[in-house]
């Protein structure tokens, strides 16, 4: 099911239009459509969405081997990875940084882990660095950030920036851990000084030459994910669960950067990680009763360098772990009710939608609904782990099931009224995008004409997100990013 959508008036050679896009999401895709004055007899997929599409399910196919391997060494009577794989009894929980901005809500999460807990799950809850509140407008990871672009200006603010860091987790570590008699508190600010020392001469060294590296920013924001994650474990500790591990992901996930800014998983080799973890780090009598702390976002490059996620990486690093822990479900905590049917401050009567498919998942995402990245989704697909999307401060919603299940629909039969709901799922816009036409009577039958386009396209490092064609072959029409237009008429 394709189209094409916005169409405007026949303009000149090279017009640029800036307008949003709109799409529908049906039982398994998602269609960007537009009228365009005249007949569009025919058109042409959206070559971007298809070529992002054909990636992700390459990268699932890349994938079924090691989700074969996770599966498969139970099966084969395999002792090592046992304690991953046996049965799906694992959950992991995912935690982004507005459900674990301070210590009152670090507070809940060890509630909610708690209850399943004492039902007798295992459970792996992935943290990510403390987000804004109102009291501290600033996110962790972008105080961080900013910390190492003063340093790269020199400017000695950066100083301040680590030192506002540091007052934040040790009042948060006073309220969690300050009736603590083991030690826990003393313990948790001393390894923070110390990082926090330690950060300050790194980036004396940057103010010095005036320059940094990526590798360098990826090492110093990683602390966020680090400093929340051990108070959260010495916080279950100290309220009774002595048994709870945290995992520091560069110790596990292996990646090496790929293109578009993203990165590829080492999956055999982060499974061998895992394990030597639990080998070293968890005795016979806790083996199947330890709640797991992961860091969220971080990892390592194979040579040992420590690196993020990229862009969305929380989420991803959830979906990794769930793979790698062969999870019966993964549970990502937001500020929401779950994946609405439209942006509903753009339409005041959406709802959450209770099921989506991977399919539509990745459609509504790609574009701009506020679901999973698209990427996230293929840890849990390759392993078919169902993900939920639940409301962290609306727990009794029942938020969105995301999973490979297709729900029956007869085509045949009558749609009308509420009918729609099982046809369409929800709408999803993309702002701030130029439409750009390109006509003319020479290109009427000539071969190799879009290829030629879209290599030049291509080759300026500009990502198409809609294609349109008429069925005369007179003109073609795609969408980019508004801030990618006036480079689009330059080349």
């Amino acid at each position: 099911m394709a189209g094409t959508v916005h169409a405007t008036k026949r303009r000149p050679l090279g017009r640029v239009v800036r307008l949003p896009v709109v799409t529908t999401v049906s039982r398994t895709a998602a269609v960007s459509a537009s009228r365009a004055k005249g007949t569009l007899a025919a058109t042409k997929q959206n070559q971007c969405h298809r070529s992002l599409a054909i990636r992700m399910r390459a990268s699932v196919a890349r994938n079924q081997q090691v989700a074969s391997d996770l599966g498969g060494e139970v099966e084969d009577g395999g002792a090592e990875g046992g304690w991953r794989n046996k049965g799906k009894q694992w959950l992991v929980w995912k935690f982004g940084g507005t459900c674990v901005a301070g210590p009152d809500r670090l507070v809940k999460v060890a509630e909610l882990l708690r209850t399943e807990i004492d039902k007798g799950r295992r459970l792996a809850v992935v943290l990510s660095a403390m987000g804004s509140t109102a009291e501290e407008p600033v996110k962790v990871t972008d105080q961080l950030l900013r910390a190492v672009r003063n340093a790269t200006e020199r400017s000695d603010a950066y100083k301040e920036d680590l030192e506002k860091l540091q007052d934040l987790h040790i009042k948060a570590a006073m309220q969690l851990l300050g009736d603590d008699t083991s030690g826990l508190y003393e313990e948790y600010e001393e390894m923070l000084r110390e990082d926090v020392k330690n950060l300050k001469s790194m980036l004396k060294a940057i103010t010095i030459v005036g320059v940094t590296s990526n590798s360098f920013s990826d090492f110093v924001v990683g602390h966020g994910e680090l400093w929340n994650a051990r108070l959260f474990t010495s916080y279950l500790r100290a309220k009774g669960l002595s048994s709870a591990k945290m995992v520091d992901a560069r110790d596990v996930l292996v990646v090496e950067p790929s293109e578009q800014d993203t990165v590829e998983v080492d999956y055999p080799d982060s499974k061998a990680n895992l394990d030597i973890w639990h080998a070293e780090n968890v005795s016979e009598e806790e083996d199947g009763n330890f709640p797991l702390v992961v860091t969220g976002f971080i990892a390592k490059r194979r040579d040992g360098r420590a690196t993020t996620l990229r862009r969305n990486g929380s989420d991803y690093s959830g979906t990794i772990m769930a793979a790698l822990l062969n999870a019966e479900c993964i549970t990502i905590w937001t500020d929401v009710d779950g994946v609405y049917s439209a942006d509903p401050r753009k339409v005041t009567d959406a709802e959450p939608l209770q099921h989506l498919t991977y399919n539509e998942a990745w459609e509504l995402s790609y574009f701009g609904a506020n679901v999973l990245h698209p990427r996230s989704t293929i840890p849990a697909m390759s392993n078919d782990i169902p993900i939920k999307i639940k409301n962290f401060f609306n727990v009794d919603a029942k938020g969105t099931l995301i999973d490979s299940q297709e729900e029956d629909f007869d085509s045949f039969k009558p749609r009308r009224g509420t009918r729609w709901r099982s046809v369409v799922k929800g709408f999803a816009t993309i702002d701030e995008c130029s439409l750009i036409n390109i006509e003319g009577t020479g290109m009427v039958g000539v071969p190799g004409t879009a290829s030629r386009i879209f290599s030049t396209i291509r080759d300026a490092g500009i990502n198409v997100i809609m294609i349109s064609q008429g069925s005369s072959e007179h003109s073609i029409c795609f969408a980019v990013k508004g801030t990618d237009a006036e480079v689009v008429r330059e080349v």
